[in-house]
């Protein structure tokens, strides 16, 4: 008898339980953002370079490829002015410098070394770069899983190297300088890059997660201007410049051996379509 009992208020147990769970309603769940961003929204955008392949030599009108964490590579970023229109942001800020000075020995304190004969030297070299990629995008469809636009970048791109290279002599060198002969170097190359890229692209968002994927191409224009090296070369000789003290002007790229004038100008001018094809990677927040 006790078993039957316990046989059926397992059974009653049992079919209860399945009740509820064949019954249970989920809770409520707020998502702050759905899966399609909205106005005021903003997004962290990285990007890979999906034409991977280009060769350097063949992508003269390369803006940039975007940002996959390597070293150098731009901060991006997109806000959502509105539901249809975002504005975005690359930036790239790059300072390197490098600082040498003393007193060098003499080959008398550094035997069988002919190139230390006293005196002193300064080096100095610097190389800056400054640039600032701001771009709009138009959306055309409010899908919250594709997502398809056109938009535009603006590149503009600064950089500067300096170096100097002072040297006084002590005596006793191979070089044919006194005891206090100077010979000084300077050397100075500017840069300015400007781009504009007429973009397209998809997003593809992914399930309820502030995610997307995505891909962008089009056609990029950019002038190079700039790209000369100045160069100074002066020595002192018993306290006096000696004559024909020589400033001259070079290619920066290489793309001459010849010195040329004060005066020199060089620019160039590259166009082509694919020349940056980006897989993109969108995380969106809000303010």
């Amino acid at each position: 008898m006790k078993k039957k009992l316990l046989s059926i208020a397992l059974a009653l147990v049992t079919t209860c339980s399945f009740a509820q769970l064949s019954e249970r309603e989920n809770d409520a769940t707020m998502i702050k953002l759905g899966a399609r961003p909205q106005a005021g929204d903003m997004s962290l955008t990285f990007g890979y370079d999906a034409g991977g392949l280009l060769d350097s030599n063949d992508a003269d009108a390369q803006l940039f490829t975007g940002n996959f964490f390597a070293k150098g590579d731009f901060l991006t970023f997109k806000w959502y002015k509105s539901d249809d229109m975002v504005v975005r942001v690359g930036l790239r800020l790059s300072k390197h410098s490098n600082k040498l000075s003393g007193d060098i020995l003499d080959s008398s304190a550094v035997a069988g070394n002919q190139f230390n004969f006293g005196g002193s030297m300064e080096s100095k070299t610097m190389a800056r770069e400054y640039v600032i990629v701001p771009g709009i995008e138009k959306h055309f469809s409010s899908s919250n899983i594709f997502d398809v636009y056109a938009g535009g970048d603006l590149y503009l791109g600064f950089g500067k190297e300096d170096s100097v290279v002072n040297r006084t002599y002590g005596k006793g060198n191979n070089f044919g300088f006194d005891n206090g002969d100077k010979d000084e170097w300077q050397a100075t190359t500017s840069n300015t890059i400007m781009g504009i890229g007429g973009v397209v692209g998809f997003n593809v968002f992914i399930a309820h997660l502030p995610i997307s994927l995505g891909l962008e191409y089009g056609l990029n224009m950019k002038w190079t201007m700039g790209g000369k090296t100045q160069w100074t070369h002066a020595q002192t000789v018993q306290g006096t410049t000696v004559e024909g003290a020589q400033t001259w002007q070079e290619a920066a790229d290489g793309s001459s051996s010849l010195k040329f004038k004060d005066g020199m100008k060089k620019s160039k001018f590259d166009m082509d379509t694919n020349q940056d094809v980006r897989a993109v990677l969108n995380i969106y927040f809000k303010q």
